[in-house]
């Protein structure tokens, strides 16, 4: 992109081209990691004997892999709680 097309950009054009950018980055850096442990892998499975290799991705977990933990719902009367604890820490400011 030219300096000129640059200067051009209204915010909401900068955002995104500048979040297709960072896609296209995490994307070269997780296919960067993805050679990387494919390579270690192999170097590792050929090492151990077949009853205990196990798969690329159980041995070498990514961290984007992995599923997040399962966020809790509070009840009503635990949410009532927590605004009430809010509510009290900000009189205490």
């Amino acid at each position: 992109m030219s300096a000129a097309d640059f200067n051009d950009l209204t915010p909401a054009e900068f955002m995104y081209a500048w979040v297709g950018w960072m896609e296209l980055e995490e994307n070269r850096v997780r296919q960067a990691w993805e050679r990387e442990r494919w390579a270690v892998w192999i170097l590792t499975s050929i090492q151990m004997e077949q009853k205990h290799r196990q798969p690329m991705t159980q041995m070498f977990p990514l961290p984007w892999e992995t599923l997040p933990a399962e966020v809790e719902e509070l009840t009503l009367d635990e949410r009532r709680e927590r605004v009430k604890q809010l509510l009290k820490n900000e009189k205490d400011i």
